[in-house]
């Protein structure tokens, strides 16, 4: 089956379509043409499936897909132990260039420090601990979507217009 089967479900509310627009053009952005992706194709055929069936709040959904697809790709951020040097963490500076939280002695000016639990959050939608994003609260889930769409921005080397549409 192909991922035509959620066209219906998806379309039938603005934010769950918007949300699928910007995975799908995400997963256009990290792959080539005429070559093989199955793991982004698996990745974006389960993303959809959940939005579809209505699972998980969309948002949570889109940024754990984000963040996934960038690992997949290459570019999977550090929530925990030092992007740069590797020290064990938890670290509370994110630094979207270093590739993620960094220590004290690697952290660079203009570095984010957010919650506590949004990195725990971010964490949890990377690695697919749906019962720790699922009881997030809406201010952590809002300062994450901020900071995946900053890093993917910054892989990518330019926006989405899609996740633009997006409301958060």
């Amino acid at each position: 089956m192909g991922l035509e089967q959620y066209g219906g479900q998806l379309a039938r509310n603005y934010e769950t379509w918007t949300a699928a627009s910007a995975m799908l053009e995400t997963c256009d952005r990290l792959t080539e043409e005429k070559e093989p992706a199955l793991q982004q194709y698996l990745l974006l055929r389960g993303a959809l499936a959940s939005l579809a069936g209505a699972a998980h709040d969309q948002g949570l959904v889109l940024d754990a897909y984000l963040l996934r697809a960038l690992a997949i790709a290459g570019y999977a951020p550090s929530f925990s132990d030092c992007a740069k040097c590797g020290a064990p963490g938890p670290h509370r500076a994110f630094h979207i260039v270093a590739g993620g939280v960094v220590c004290p002695v690697c952290r660079p000016p203009g570095s984010a420090a957010p919650a506590p639990e949004t990195l725990a959050l971010l964490s949890a939608l990377l690695t697919g601990d749906w019962a720790v994003a699922d009881a997030s609260d809406v201010r952590h889930q809002r300062e994450g979507s901020g900071l995946v769409a900053a890093f993917l921005q910054w892989h990518l080397e330019r926006g989405l217009r899609s996740l633009r549409m997006v409301e958060r």
